[in-house]
């Protein structure tokens, strides 16, 4: 991220020897190695090797001891659940059938009741004056993205940053008390509700059962002690979308993901909770392989802290945008956002918070990561969202990799899967496809977007295609530089329609 320009040859070379640590670490000393350039490899497998012990790879990953029981339990059983009846097929969601008892359907009902009777009001309350609060640093925080030339990967935490920091963290922080104490009143209803549902149905059991579902999960990072992450990741965010969206998306997020998280989504008090498989697979992409280069692609994408104007202007279209930003020294793990819209609703917004590892990080000399994945052929993310992590609703373990495409789906071969292993009931409220925020939505939600991202990552790759970075006129060599024929289609809204008839095509087919 030195901006200088770099010899793929001498990087290629320093690669090969033996693709070590320490080649990688002085080209990236150098400068001569960009944070999205992919050096972790099929054939060396780094991520199996084991270089430090495993406390210090845990604290490195962020990961804790009983997830890492769990999924290594669940590896053993043959990967899809912690039952080795339900087999060792990752590439395909696992067998789940929904629960049409009247006793879940009046589960469901309740809970529908129950959150409409606390977030009519609480959203009369508490909207406004959380976008007011908001604004001044989010303005302090738009400047910042103003100062960051457009290719750069990585924002550097100087004593630039840290003074913007502590001066956003003190103009948000009116804003964080208003959020703790909508989370606090969430609590409160959350108990009050889940308790006297509890009490009448008499479900005691059933309740300790869900509860040991989310023990796993229950003891990651916490959020508070990572707030310079969540603020590199809001300047990545706020580089792709404007102020007044991430302001609606931050408001949102504060204020009702709590609450769907715990109260609708992994609700011991009312559901029957049990761990799930769902998987989505792109289709191949072989004529951008190596996978290396793939995963190259798409780390550049999802990982860059501000793009070049022409891929920034199609990545604002899109309906989600994930974010995970690079780690920085000390670990292989940061913390990212997700922003999401309903397509047919702009009101329906929201960014979500997510720890995420990165498979191409080498800090801390290790690059050992556990992949629950059996259909995995180069890792890229490791996504957790841990139980304790209130601004995202799912409680979940995700993985976006290169994939083989597994026995069900070997015609994929070279896509990008995306298999995630979550907390969910068999209601229809939290699994069904037409759920609100639940474990069922994501098929649905991956049939819009997966074809947008491929489309992307292809557009990225063919366009360089017998070009030098030369002839892009990037000294950096950046692959993606917006040409003056692109820059025009976005003048006559093309890749606007573009974008939609991509993703109505998916929707077509499924």
């Amino acid at each position: 991220n030195g901006g200088f320009p770099h010899s793929e040859v001498e990087l290629s070379r320093s690669m090969s020897r033996s693709n070590s640590r320490e080649a990688i670490g002085e080209m990236q000393m150098k400068g001569h190695m960009r944070e999205s350039d992919f050096h972790v490899t099929t054939a060396e497998r780094q991520w199996e090797k084991v270089t430090v012990d495993e406390t210090t790879r845990m604290r490195l990953n962020g990961e804790s001891v009983q997830c890492m029981a769990h999924m290594k339990a669940m590896k053993k059983a043959g990967g899809v659940s912690l039952r080795e009846a339900d087999g060792a097929d990752t590439s395909k969601d696992q067998d789940w059938p929904l629960d049409e008892s009247c006793f879940a359907k009046c589960a469901d009902m309740y809970c529908l009741i129950t959150t409409g009777f606390w977030l009519v009001p609480k959203a009369l309350i508490f909207v406004i004056p959380m976008l007011l609060l908001e604004l001044p640093a989010l303005v302090l925080l738009r400047s910042y993205v103003a100062t960051l030339k457009p290719g750069t990967d990585k924002v550097r935490r100087s004593s630039r940053f840290w003074m913007s920091f502590v001066l956003a963290l003190c103009l948000f922080f009116p804003a964080l008390i208003l959020a703790f104490l909508s989370l606090m009143v969430d609590y409160i209803f959350y108990w009050l509700f889940g308790i006297t549902f509890c009490i009448f149905t008499n479900r005691y059991c059933a309740v300790r059962r869900s509860m040991k579902a989310l023990n796993p999960y229950r003891n990651g990072p916490w959020i508070i002690s990572h707030l310079p992450d969540i603020y590199v990741a809001l300047i990545g965010q706020t580089a792709r979308q404007g102020i007044f969206e991430i302001a609606w998306s931050l408001s949102n997020m504060l204020l009702f993901v709590p609450w769907f998280k715990y109260y609708v989504n992994v609700n011991p008090w009312l559901q029957n909770l049990d761990h799930r498989l769902t998987t989505q697979i792109t289709t191949s992409m072989s004529d951008i392989a190596p996978a290396e280069h793939c995963a190259s692609i798409m780390q550049e994408i999802i990982s860059r802290a501000k793009h070049h104007p022409g891929r920034a202007r199609k990545v604002h279209l899109w309906s989600f945008v994930p974010h995970y930003p690079f780690p920085p020294p000390g670990r292989r793990y940061a913390l990212g956002l997700q922003q999401g819209v309903k397509h047919t609703n702009p009101l329906i917004q929201f960014v979500l918070i997510v720890h995420t590892t990165h498979a191409n990080s080498c800090h801390g000399n290790s690059t050992e990561q556990h992949v629950a994945s059996n259909s995995c052929q180069l890792p890229i993310y490791r996504v957790i969202l841990w139980y304790n992590n209130p601004y995202h609703f799912l409680t979940a373990w995700v993985e976006a990799s290169v994939s083989t495409g597994g026995p069900s789906q070997p015609e994929k071969v070279d896509g990008v899967e995306h298999p995630m292993w979550g907390v969910s009931s068999p209601s229809q409220l939290d699994a069904g496809r037409t759920s609100l925020t639940g474990s069922g939505v994501i098929d649905s939600f991956f049939d819009y977007w997966l074809p947008v991202l491929v489309h992307e990552m292809r557009y990225s790759h063919h366009r360089l295609a017998g070009k030098s970075h030369q002839a892009l006129g990037d000294p950096r060599g950046d692959p993606w530089k917006p040409t003056q024929g692109f820059e025009s289609s976005f003048q006559t809204g093309e890749a606007v329609e573009i974008c939609r008839n991509l993703a109505r095509g998916a929707s077509d087919r499924k």
